[in-house]
């Protein structure tokens, strides 16, 4: 079934169950966040940027996440504060220019459910759960438990949240094109393991500011 969503690109990938946050200054954007709020719909985040080294062109990518708009605060200057959370990945089929904003025609993809060893799903939910821990390291706190999310498809979503900010975002696209989940998992946990020695960089140094200095790093 395909759809027509309000396109928002982005220098970052999107997935699904990830939370977002932005700034809103643009006109075009101003108009698009007051047209999803009046209609309840949401709006579709897709990596900005020129492909032509993909050999697939300029303009965004064609996997997305739809975004669901939680709450939005008016800031000075007509800014806008806008928070809300990534739902489903779609595919751009066709894009249209006749809004102030980018649109497209778009469909919703459907996972490849093909099995996922045993053997992998542990080891990625053990390296995620010890990067939970990691970053309340990092935060000057302490938890006995962490959620990880027990699905595949909520687990690889789940690493490439956390790779915002720490990886390119052209490492994680091709994440969340993915649709054969075991291909999906595999990746990411290729992908965690540099988002680990990030963090375990950052953990070890957020610890030596505490105790008072980096002198106390192992």
């Amino acid at each position: 079934m395909t759809t027509t969503l309000r396109l928002f690109p982005l220098h970052m990938v999107l997935f699904p169950g990830m939370p977002l946050s932005l700034q809103i200054f643009e006109e075009r954007y101003r108009t698009l966040v007051s047209e999803c709020l009046t209609s309840g719909e949401p709006f579709g985040v897709v990596l900005s940027g020129d492909r032509a080294e993909l050999g697939a062109g300029t303009g965004p990518f064609p996997m997305g996440t739809t975004a669901l708009i939680d709450g939005v605060t008016p800031l000075a200057s007509g800014r806008l504060a806008l928070t809300g959370h990534g739902v489903r990945r779609f595919h751009i089929t066709r894009l249209l220019y006749d809004r102030p904003y980018l649109s497209a025609e778009v469909d919703y993809p459907v996972d490849e459910a093909t099995e996922v060893p045993p053997a992998l799903l542990e080891q990625v939910a053990s390296n995620y759960a010890q990067l939970q821990r990691l970053r309340h390291t990092i935060g000057g706190s302490w938890v006995r438990e962490v959620r990880v999310p027990q699905s595949p498809a909520e687990l690889a979503d789940a690493v490439g949240a956390a790779g915002n900010g720490l990886l390119e975002p052209r490492r994680l696209q091709p994440l969340l094109e993915m649709l054969d989940m075991r291909r999906r998992l595999e990746r990411a946990d290729d992908l965690l393991a540099s988002i680990l020695e990030s963090t375990h960089r950052r953990a070890q140094q957020a610890v030596a500011q505490r105790w008072g200095g980096p002198e106390h790093e192992n």
